[in-house]
């Protein structure tokens, strides 16, 4: 702004228009008050010329009309300038306010204290803001200089804060990228613990697989045996048959107590073995129930690890993975993080890792969930299914002991029959009892 707008005039006052404002005017004014110059110059020209007053006439009424026009122009002008400058204070002003609600005490506005005689009237805060907010808009309007300076000192005072607020945020970006970096990194272990775990399961799933292999061979075995021992049965009834015919009864007491001896040895054997084939079972189920409440263990520490973001103390389970350790020679391992030492955290210094954003780690907390319920029901089928093949087998050892019972006194009848038909001498006897077939054993293939 390179020049300063005279003040508008008041409502109701007269419209005056000063002498410096049409050049040459002193020529045709009056020195009378009262009387306008051109009305002056109109008479006495008058008196002379009728044609040139009246072109004089028209030029001083043109530029009175031009006068009043560019008077108009420089008020509407002063009062468009008045009206900018108010509005800058008003934005100004609503700009202080805001950073004051804002918090930011920087800004500290100029006070009027009252006076401090007490016999002075004591002015209205409110009346000597308004006051000291006129008197601040006049200086304003009156030392355009002075304005622009308060302008461009409030203009750095926001660009200084600005510049704070923004190395703040920077400040917290910085940090937020720390916890991020932390928070990948414990997904990355839980990922892993995960990983540990699937790998223990395949495991247990192999072992299962290997334990319904050995079964299915053991029914096997056990078809081939009962097989084989029909087909013994029927040669020892052969031979006792031949025998009977050709020998004395010495011979045949001494043939049947051998043939005796060699069944209850064939089925001691045989009790034996689904002895041993029935131990072998309990101690793969209990293996494998040590195994699921082992991995269950493991799941829920790395879950409660991963909800709360540290670890927690597992030293039972840690030390049963240990022991069984030592006792299967170190084939088994238990994959689990060891917690560490109040020193040597200590001795890192570094903090630990905050959570994740809402959204991710729900999704962590989604899949951790998923994989342990479906972890837990498949190892409680197999445990399940484990318990069923348990009970079968045990039914299965019952049922042949039954059988071994039944046959060996079925035997023991047959030994003291046949005793009594070589007393008696009966060859009919003998053909018949050697046309009998013995019974095989009820078995269940799984």
């Amino acid at each position: 702004m390179d020049y300063v707008a005279a003040p508008g005039p008041r409502p109701g006052a007269p419209l005056q228009v000063t002498e410096n404002v049409v050049p040459g005017a002193e020529d045709w004014l009056p020195r009378v008050s009262g009387h306008p110059a051109w009305a002056t110059s109109l008479e006495a020209e008058n008196k002379t010329d009728p044609e040139l007053s009246e072109k004089q006439q028209l030029q001083i009424s043109k530029e009175l009309v031009d006068l009043q026009i560019a008077t108009h122009h420089l008020h509407q002008q002063h009062e468009a300038e008045v009206f900018e400058l108010k509005r800058e204070v008003l934005r100004l002003e609503s700009r202080v306010l805001e950073l004051e609600l804002h918090g930011n005490g920087d800004y500290q506005g100029h006070r009027v204290q009252p006076s401090a005689n007490p016999g002075h009237y004591q002015v209205p805060p409110q009346e000597v803001q308004l006051k000291k907010d006129r008197f601040s808009e006049a200086e304003s309007l009156s030392n355009p200089s002075g304005g622009q300076q308060k302008l461009q000192e409030e203009l750095k005072w926001v660009l200084e804060h600005h510049r704070v607020r923004q190395q703040a945020l920077e400040t917290r970006v910085a940090v937020l990228g720390q916890q991020l970096q932390g928070a990948q990194e414990e997904a990355r272990v839980a990922g892993q613990r995960l990983a540990a775990q699937a790998t223990v399961l395949s495991t247990c799933q192999g072992q299962l697989r290997q334990a319904e292999a050995e079964n299915a061979e053991l029914q096997l075995q056990l078809k081939k045996l009962n097989e084989e021992y029909a087909v013994r049965l029927q040669r020892y009834a052969k031979e006792t048959v031949e025998t009977a015919n050709s020998t004395d009864q010495a011979a045949l007491q001494t043939f049947l107590e051998a043939t005796l001896q060699d069944i209850r040895a064939a089925h001691r054997s045989r009790e034996q073995q689904l002895a041993q084939a029935a131990r072998t079972y309990r101690k793969r189920l209990a293996d494998l129930s040590w195994r699921q409440e082992l991995l269950l263990t493991t799941w829920r520490a790395t879950f409660a690890t991963a909800i709360n973001l540290e670890p927690l103390p597992m030293q039972w389970a840690t030390e049963l993975s240990h022991r069984r350790e030592d006792e299967d020679g170190g084939h088994r391992t238990l994959l689990l993080c060891p917690e560490k030492a109040p020193g040597e955290a200590s001795k890192e210094g570094q903090p630990q890792p905050l959570a994740l954003d809402t959204a991710s780690w729900t999704q962590i907390q989604q899949k951790l969930q998923d994989f342990s319920q479906d972890t837990q029901a498949e190892l409680e089928r197999e445990r399940a299914q484990l318990m069923v093949r348990a009970t079968m087998a045990e039914q299965q050892l019952s049922e042949l002991q039954e059988y071994v019972d039944q046959h060996l006194g079925r035997y023991k009848q047959e030994i003291q029959r046949l005793r009594k038909l070589m007393n008696t001498r009966d060859p009919q006897g003998v053909e018949a009892m050697a046309s009998t077939r013995p019974q095989r054993p009820r078995t269940q293939s799984h």
